[in-house]
Order: C-alpha cells, then structure tokens, then sequence
C-alpha cells in the first residue's frame, strides 16, 4: 500500500459549498468527504492504495458538477489535482423590506440554514412581508372572488401591485458548464409548528406574466419541480398570500425551501442542500378616529332620505383634503351571492341563509369592518390596501359586500367564511371598536391603538360563575384572526348587560389635539346618571323647567312649538323631566311583562347601568393610562329591553343586586345582563354611538329635555347642549351635528354609527407599521 494524495481545487468565489465526496476506484476502492475551509481554495486528502495505472477518482459536492479523472497511475507519495466546476442555486426574499430583492437580499444566506432564524419587527425587523391578495383586479374573477382566490395573476396592476417576489438565483463558477441533466431543483412550503399546511396559505406563480400558472397552492400541492434551464442567470416567481394570519395559521409565516438534489451525489430523493426562506403575511389592522376619513358609507333606500340630507350638511362642514375627498352613498339593493371559501385543497362557495334574501338591512357598520393593510411595493414604496373585514353576520347586505364593495380599490377578507361558527349579533362590526395610539406606563405602547369588543363576561369570571347568561360571544375565526394580528392587542370588554351588545352603545374615542404623547383623545361614554343628574339640577334652577318635554320631536310654528310624540316598539315614549324623576307608571312594559315606574327605571338606571359602565371603563384603566379626566360622561337613559332568564332564580347574591337591602324588584334591583334581570336598550338616542369625522361629530338627537323659552332661537336640547359645550372645550377641533335618526335607526335599536361606514387614510408611519 503506498500514500496516494488527491489534491482538489474550487473556484475562489464560492465559498458557501464546502464538502465533497471523492470516490476512489481500481486496485483498491475508496471514500472519503472531506470539506473546505471557509477561505481554502483547496483541499487535499490522502488515500492508502495499491499501486497501479488505472484508477478512476471521482469528486462529487453539493453545487459541484460531478468530475472524474480516468486511468490515473497510483504510486507512493503520487498527487493528483481535480479542478472543480461550480454550478449552484439559491433563494431569495425581501428581507429588508424595500420591496426589491437586491442591495444584500441576493447575498445568499447560509447553506441548509432558516433564513432569517426568526420574523421580526421594528426599525432593525427582517423577514419579507407577503400581501394577501384579496381584492380585485382586472375584475375577472367571479363575483365574490378576490384575486387571492383564483389560480390566475388577474391582471399587469395585479401583478404590480397585489404580489411580491421571490427570487431563485443561479451561481456558476469555474470553467463554463451546463447543469447536470440529472439534477432536480425542487420548490416547496412548510407551516410553522402544527398549523394548517402551508400551501393553503400561499400561492407561488411560475412567472412574472399574467399568462402564469400555479407552481404551488391549494390545489396543486406543496411541492414543486422547476426547470433549471429557466434559471438563467435567475428566476423571479411572484406570490401572494392567500389568508391573513387567524385560525390555525396563528404566526402568520410560511417556510420556502429550494432543494437541489444531485442523485450522484446524495441519491435520487435527497437533497444535496437547500436554502429556506421565511416569510410572513402581511398584516390587517383597524382603523381608529385619529386617521383621516376619506369617504363616508352609508346605505341608500327610501326610509331614510331625510337622514341621509342629514349627513350631507355635516360632510359639507369638513374640510377638503388634497384629493378632495368625496362622500358616497352606497346602493344596497343586489342579488344573493354565494361566498367564496377553502375547503381544504378547493374553493367551496357558502350558500346564503334565508336571512340574506332581500329585506331592509341598514346597518353598514355592522357587515364590515373598516381598516387596511400594507406592504412594501414591489416597486420600492410602500404598498397600501384599503381592506374590509367581512365580519360573520349573514344580512341581505353582504351581498353588495362582494358584488360591488370588492373591486381593484377595496379589498374584503372573510375570517369566519365557511367555518360553521355561530352567527350572533356579538359578530357585528358595531361590537368592534379601536382605541387611538394608547400607553401603559411601565408596560407597553400601542401606536397603532388597540381593538376592543364585547364578549360573553363567563370568559374573565370563569366556566362556574353563575353570574352571566349571555349570547354575546363572538365567533372563534374572528377572534383568532384579531389576535394573530399583533399589532392592535385586543381587550375584552363586558356587553352582556345590552340587548343589541355592541361596544358602540356605550362608549367613543374622540381626537383631542390638546392632548399629551399617546393621548391625543378623549374618551365618551354613555352615563345615566349624568342625564338624571341635568335634570335634577335644571329643575331646581326653575321648577317650570320640570315640565320640559322629553322624547318628543319639537318643531317651530310662527310663535310657538309644536311637538310631536316618539315611538318605541310602537308604544309612546314621550314624558317630562318631572314625569323621569317622579313614580307614575312608564309607558314601557318591562319584557317580563311586569308594569314599572319611573323612580325605579332611575334606580335602576343610576345604580345598575350606570356601574355596568363603570365596570367596562375600569378594565380599560387597567388596560392602558386612563384617568377620569380623559372621560366625558354624556347623557343616555336606558330601558330595559330583553329579560335574562335562568341564573339565580329568586335567590341572589349581594353582588348581583343594585340595592341589598331591596328584593329582586321583578328585575329592577339586579344588575343588567345577571340572571333574572334585564339586558339594555337606549330610551333616549345614544349619542355616543356616533359616527367620527375629520372635524365633524355626526350625532344622533337624543330628543332629551327640550327647553322651550318660547324663543325659536334660544330654546334647546338639555342633552345636546351638554355635550356641544363639552366637545367646545376640545379647543375648537370639533364640531358637533345633531341629526334625527330616530325613525330608521334608533327606533330599530341602532344609531348613526351602526349605520354608517368609512374609509380612512392612516398616516405614513401606520402604514409602515413594521417599521414601528
């Protein structure tokens, strides 16, 4: 046996590629698999042999042509040199997300490595952030489709500005060669953990052309075979992504690996390396009042012409924008449309419930919810998509949702679409609210705001409190999408107490300019202890003033007013201040039945409604900085609407009564939402449930103690007037418009906000919010 050396040699530039296999055959066969060093041009690597004339040394390597040298004389202390071709692959995002993949994106990352290790954000975040496709382009899918839904780049502007990029590159180095024809190049996706599998969240195209095909997606799978004769000197596959972050896809990342496998050197099935890249979809997030209204929705029919003049004088009052924002009147009136969803590896479509005929569905902010999401273009900006969550309510006015709402300007994305999740009134968009920029001292802060909402209180008080009865529970695929969105952490708040259960009944958020850091708004909520407490104080001012008529519709004539009487389920509701403080009999029955008064509607109302207020404002100075200076408590007064059964029975803990030194009170003594007691509508409009504009505040007329001083002019609304002076105090950032929307809303237990819709502009830095 003599010393034989085989001296191997690779081209300077790559560095990256570091083992090979020499195989040695003739006298005497060998293996060995040496590696570079990180700087070494060479390598060399001694075999033990027989002597003789005719051995065949052969190098293989991952990304190394296979190389042979024939009929090489093996003597002691011989060398041979093999000089190696380099021919490799490998795959590229935009990880620092200026939307180009370039400028160290196409340095490749290491070698059978994750890169980057993890998806971050921030001023020094990395990771590329995929769009989720889901408006419409090109118009060309079919109705309800959005282009994320169909196996088609829907259009060049689809292509511009609703996909991004990723980037295989091919590296030759040495001596010119061909890949071997027996080398696969593979694409593929894996989920994160044990969420749903990756290819029902991404769709990979095989070019950049609206003639593309689907390399990867729901339906053709996970894995993919490329043609490395197409990668010359690189290939560009745009892709979407098909689903925002929610349900079993709760980190919103997907894992792309490129695997080459070389069968001379590492068999037919196994990757000789790979490269994998991270990537994560792009993020959803709702918009709050401190971004700037551009267009004001609101569905158009023959009930509420009147309000809708109504909203025009208020819009008027606004300032133009640079754009010369418009205001738009949505048309509602369209055919059942079947809605779009995947079911495993296809597109199912979910028929509509008998509720979705045509009927009367005004409640726009109910369908959706307003808010955006955004990304770095692909031409080096940043990418901006005004997109409606569809929230899981089945009314009549979905159907115009996907007919004419999603379009190449709007985006709609359906988190609860085909799951079979309960349909409830919790799922509307007026239970989904978002808090301006908002802080914790010594704990987070939260420049995007946060979501709040009404949820069933047995979720905090636990799965044995006995002190909830409520179908106030939102569907699991909405909540579950809310929270994997990161940015916008939502807070539970306690709606079992209200019948409709909407967060709007009871509480807004205003812009205050005047404001410090993180707190550029003021907080309004509902209080009926503030109206009791008007009333009480302007009736001792003048004890004429207790006759003011309440919840009735005044209107000059010549020299006096006339008044017209207010509905509610058909019953007159019109009273006085001193009918409200007094103990006659109110019109209203109870919905148990039972005849009340009106001392024990305001005990009810003060020590009841007033503290299940309260409670929902104390998880909330929990949740973030909070003092009862950021509060403007205005006037409402509430009725009891719906009758809570079960629970207690006839016995009740104290901490379920208003008064303990009081009995049930056939409901009047126990707290609203607890069992045997009463859920919660409006008797008075609920002025906070309000729609937010730029500069105008679009508020329903309470029809609260109207003041007469027999003076058209000087003659007003105690409650309005209230909160007019408490909105001047905002240092003139606001005006307030009182409009009627008793008939077509308040009467049908919504309000103005429940009405209306938006689209809103964030500003430059809530766009870039991974940047943040």
């Amino acid at each position: 046996m003599v010393t034989f050396t085989v001296k191997v040699t690779r081209p300077a530039s790559n560095k990256l590629l570091k083992a090979v296999s020499i195989d040695v055959a003739g006298t005497t066969n060998a293996q060995k698999t040496p590696s570079f060093g990180d700087d070494d041009k060479s390598l060399s690597q001694e075999f033990q042999l027989e002597p003789g004339n005719n051995y065949t040394i052969t190098v293989t390597g991952p990304g190394y042509l296979r190389t042979q040298a024939q009929n090489v004389t093996v003597s002691d202390a011989g060398e041979t040199t093999i000089a190696l071709k380099s021919v490799w692959f490998s795959l590229h995002t935009d990880q620092d997300r200026d939307g180009k993949i370039e400028n160290g994106d196409d340095t490749p990352a290491a070698i059978n490595g994750l890169s980057p290790a993890a998806i971050t954000f921030g001023v020094d975040g990395v990771g590329a952030i995929i769009p989720v496709n889901c408006n419409r382009d090109g118009n060309n899918t079919a109705i309800a489709y959005s282009d994320c839904q169909d196996d088609k780049i829907n259009s060049d502007e689809d292509l511009l500005t609703g996909l991004s990029r990723l980037k295989i590159i091919k590296h030759s180095a040495g001596e010119a060669a061909d890949v071997d024809a027996t080398w696969v190049i593979k694409l593929s996706v894996e989920a994160t953990g044990v969420e749903n599998p990756a290819e029902q969240h991404v769709r990979i195209f095989s070019k950049a052309g609206t003639d593309a095909t689907e390399l990867i997606s729901p339906q053709k799978g996970k894995t993919a075979t490329l043609n490395a004769a197409n990668i010359n000197p690189n290939l560009v596959l745009p892709l979407e992504m098909i689903r925002f972050a929610g349900k079993d896809f709760e980190s919103g990342t997907v894992k792309i690996t490129l695997s080459v496998i070389q069968p001379e050197y590492a068999g037919p099935d196994t990757p000789s390396y790979t490269f994998t890249e991270q990537v994560v979809a792009a993020r959803w997030i709702a918009n709050h009042h401190l971004h700037q209204v551009t267009k004001l929705l609101v569905v158009s029919d023959d009930d509420n012409v009147d309000f809708i003049e109504g909203l025009k004088t208020a819009v008027a009052n606004e300032p133009k924008l640079p754009s010369d924002k418009s205001y738009q009147i949505m048309e509602s009136d369209q055919k059942q449309v079947p809605i779009p969803y995947l079911d495993t590896n296809k597109w199912a479509l979910e028929e509509p419930s008998d509720d979705v005929s045509p009927a009367t569905d005004q409640w726009m902010r109910d369908t959706i919810f307003s808010g955006y999401s955004s990304w770095p273009g692909t031409a080096g900006d940043v990418k901006t998509q005004t997109t409606f969550i569809k929230m899981h309510r089945e009314r009549y006015l979905q159907n115009w949702v996907f007919r004419d709402l999603l379009s190449k300007d709007f985006a709609v994305y359906y988190p609860a679409a085909g799951s079979g999740d309960a349909v409830n009134s919790a799922n509307s968009g007026g239970n989904f609210e978002v808090t301006p920029p908002i802080k914790k001292t010594g704990g987070n802060t939260y420049p995007l705001g946060r979501i709040y909402y009404g949820h069933s209180a047995k979720n905090r008080l636990g799965a044995n409190s006995t002190l909830r009865k409520s179908r106030h529970k939102i569907d699991d695929n909405t909540r579950s999408f809310i929270k994997a969105q990161t940015l916008q952490s939502p807070i539970e708040l306690d709606t079992d107490w209200l019948a409709v259960g909407h967060v709007d009944e009871m509480m807004t958020f205003l812009p205050y300019p005047g404001g410090g850091e993180n707190k550029k708004w003021k907080l309004l909520v509902a209080s009926p202890k503030k109206a009791y407490d008007l009333m009480t104080d302007k009736r001792a001012e003048n004890v004429i003033f207790g006759g003011a008529k309440v919840l009735q519709r005044p209107k000059w004539d010549t020299d006096h007013f006339n008044y017209t009487a207010l509905k509610l389920h058909k019953t007159v509701v019109s009273c006085s201040i001193n009918d409200l403080l007094g103990t006659g009999n109110a019109p209203l029955r109870a919905p148990n039945g039972y005849v009340y008064t009106y001392d024990r509607l305001k005990d009810w109302n003060v020590g009841g409604v007033e503290k299940a207020i309260g409670d929902n404002i104390d998880i909330l100075k929990n949740e973030f900085d909070l003092e009862d200076d950021d509060i403007v408590r205005v006037p409402v007064i509430f009725y009891p609407s719906d009758h809570v059964s079960g629970g207690h029975a006839y016995v009740l803990p104290s901490t379920d009564k208003v008064d303990n030194t009081k009995s049930r009170r056939n409901g009047f003594n126990i707290f609203p939402g607890r069992g045997e007691g009463f859920k919660c509508g409006a008797l008075t409009a609920d002025m906070p449930n309000m729609f937010v504009g730029n500069t105008q505040l679009y508020i329903p007329k309470p029809y609260g103690p109207w003041i007469d001083t027999s003076d058209e002019a000087t003659s007003f609304d105690l409650f309005e007037k209230y909160l007019k002076d408490e909105i001047a105090k905002f240092n003139g950032a606001l005006s307030c418009n009182f409009i009627d929307d008793w008939d077509d809303y308040h009467a049908c237990d919504g309000e103005i906000h429940c009405g209306t819709n938006e689209i809103r502009q964030p500003s430059q830095t809530d766009e870039k919010w991974w940047a943040i």
